[in-house]
């Protein structure tokens, strides 16, 4: 019977029969080395080595610089904050100040201003052609008939009462959209009011017209018929376009046609002054209201009929004194160019061509 054979056997007895250990060698296990250091590297009173002295300079200098860093964002931050607070005051301050002394209402403007006509404002090619003219001529600022002396409307305006007197006639269509141009090209826009002398509201709010002595509408030598300065109900008309301009970005206001005529005025309380005050009152001081001062230059010379620089010095030597509430309406047929050249040379530096 043949023995079992065995699974294992004797052959290779007390041989090596596995690799050779490997691994990687454990920093903490070093003081049981033999001819190492047989102390524990984290006690306390074991000799320190200098690797062990750069790493404790490292850390203490990383926490150094985390420190810092957090102080620096904590001063940062306090510091802007203190800034923009004192800014924010100082801010307050101004515009408080601004507010309660001077405001548009009471600042010297000086312009050079050109009269276009109000279909001009239509956002579009015909406002770029009147943009380029004038910065080509050095005017400052454009003027444009927002009411004008017969009683029509010179914009395209949403007021109910403009509606129904049928007054809007040749206006400007885009008339916001305009004085946004106008002033992205910073050129300052000026609306033109005329405020008593009109052909159209009077006959549709009669209590708000001056009426004769047979009660039917006053008109003067040139048929012309008049809005009454006594009247709440013509304040509110010219005031509503005011505030709607106003609404559009314009600051600037030119009145004319603020007196009546001299047969009837002393039974009125007209004249820019006591307009002006009552618009203030009710508007805000953020705007600017003129008085407009009308003059006219010829330029001829009386001796010889021809046109001069000594006979335009002349005339304009003869203006009416202005203050920083009007402005000269410059009149004239001279070639714009000139005109503006011996304006600058006699000091005008404050009007409105209109042409």
């Amino acid at each position: 019977m043949n023995k079992r054979k065995r699974f294992y056997n004797n052959k290779k007895r007390n041989q090596k029969w596995t690799e050779e250990p490997k691994g990687k060698k454990i920093e903490f296990a070093d003081k049981y080395i033999e001819n190492g250091d047989s102390q524990n590297k984290f006690d306390s009173k074991r000799t320190k080595t200098v690797k062990d002295r750069a790493k404790r300079q490292k850390r203490l200098k990383n926490l150094i610089i985390a420190v810092l860093c957090v102080v620096l964002i904590g001063v940062g931050y306090t510091g802007m904050d203190t800034y923009m607070a004192i800014k924010e005051n100082a801010y307050n301050q101004k515009v408080n100040s601004s507010d309660e002394l001077s405001n548009l209402k009471d600042m010297q403007l000086d312009f050079r201003s050109f009269k276009t006509d109000s279909i001009s404002l239509d956002s579009s090619v015909m406002l770029s052609s009147v943009i380029n003219d004038t910065a080509t001529l050095g005017f400052t600022s454009i003027t444009f008939d927002a009411k004008r002396s017969d009683g029509t409307v010179g914009y395209d305006s949403s007021l109910a009462s403009v509606d129904t007197f049928n007054a809007v006639s040749a206006p400007a269509s885009k008339p916001s959209a305009s004085i946004k141009e106008l002033l992205k090209n910073d050129l300052l826009p000026i609306a033109r009011i005329s405020c008593y002398k009109d052909n159209v509201a009077p006959k549709y709010i009669p209590e708000a017209s001056i009426k004769g002595s047979d009660n039917k509408l006053y008109k003067d030598e040139d048929e012309n018929t008049y809005l009454n300065p006594n009247s709440d109900a013509a304040y509110g008309y010219l005031r509503d376009i005011i505030k709607e301009l106003v609404s559009m970005g314009v600051t600037v206001f030119v009145l004319n046609d603020c007196d009546l005529p001299e047969t009837i005025s002393k039974n009125y309380n007209d004249g820019f002054e006591a307009i002006s005050k009552k618009l203030y009152k009710d508007i805000g001081n953020n705007i600017k209201l003129l008085e407009e001062t009308d003059v006219k230059i010829t330029g001829i010379d009386q001796n010889n009929g021809k046109i001069t620089n000594s006979a335009i010095k002349e005339e304009i030597n003869k203006f009416e004194k202005t203050d920083k509430n009007k402005v000269y309406c410059i009149i004239s047929e001279l070639e714009t160019k000139e005109l503006i050249t011996q304006l600058n040379k006699n000091n005008v530096t404050n009007y409105i061509i209109i042409g």
